[in-house]
């Protein structure tokens, strides 16, 4: 099987890694998606939680894997909630943003410049069918293979894991919302982030990752909104949880593959 990465891609995003932590910069969209994206991670972590957990630290010693952490927006939030984080990108620019802004956080993560494909072949006694959740969060939309990186997940995951994707729907609100709207006329993302031909549909996902044991069976929306001032400022608003998939959405479900560690 080859890898899942896109050089092209990878290239574009290590060319703005140094904004990574501008909440108003390239990445202000992930920055306001945070906590809508936390709040779904949760509702389906307990699933996973146990006694051990507490209201401040619900994912406590729970092992959790940020597949395209980008420069740990998503990953230093779940290291707050208590859980054991790791996080990967083919970016080593973006990794290098990740520690130094962890360091800085005091947040004890552990960050790899590495792809998911090698992340199994090269290690694969430490991290094949480890976690207890993995999240691929805005990450799907960019892969070069997308069976090759689902079934990497369902590697990675261990068997009764909890799984999350968050990605764009490839609708017609989600082409016209998440790439044109986004990148062309409020260019809150740069152009060329997106190519909608990569977009996948909620009913595609759920039945693509069914073949590889991830049975995903929650859906919600993360609804941008938007005021006149956003517009004004050509930005988005911030976001919720909505019953509305059109534009992007997050998918989570448990892992049934059985996998022995090699």
């Amino acid at each position: 099987m080859t890898n899942t990465i896109d050089k092209k891609e990878i290239e574009q995003f290590s060319l703005i890694s140094n904004k990574w932590w501008d909440q108003k910069g390239p990445f202000a969209a992930l920055h306001k998606m945070s906590n809508v994206r936390i709040e779904f991670v949760l509702r389906n972590a307990k699933r996973l939680i146990n006694k051990k957990q507490t209201d401040t630290k619900p994912l406590n010693g729970l092992r959790c894997l940020d597949v395209g952490c980008g420069g740990g927006i998503l990953s230093e939030p779940l290291k707050r909630l208590g859980a054991v984080v790791t996080g990967i990108d083919a970016s080593d620019k973006a990794i290098v943003i990740a520690k130094d802004h962890a360091l800085k956080s005091r947040l004890d993560i552990t960050y790899k410049c590495t792809s998911t494909s090698d992340l199994i072949k090269v290690q694969n006694k430490n991290f094949i069918n480890k976690f207890d959740i993995v999240i691929a969060s805005e990450i799907i939309e960019h892969v070069k293979n997308r069976q090759k990186f689902l079934f990497d997940i369902s590697e990675l995951s261990r068997y009764g894991g909890l799984v999350v994707f968050t990605t764009i729907n490839k609708s017609i609100l989600g082409v016209a919302l998440g790439k044109y709207l986004a990148e062309h006329v409020l260019g809150v993302v740069p152009k060329g982030t997106h190519d909608y031909k990569k977009f996948i549909s909620p009913n595609d996902l759920a039945s693509e990752a069914e073949k590889h044991k991830i049975i995903l069976d929650n859906f919600t929306g993360f609804a941008p909104t938007f005021n006149i001032k956003n517009l004004l400022y050509k930005e988005f608003g911030n976001f919720k949880l909505s019953s509305n998939l059109e534009v992007n959405y997050g998918a989570a479900g448990l892992n049934l593959k059985s996998n022995d560690p090699l």
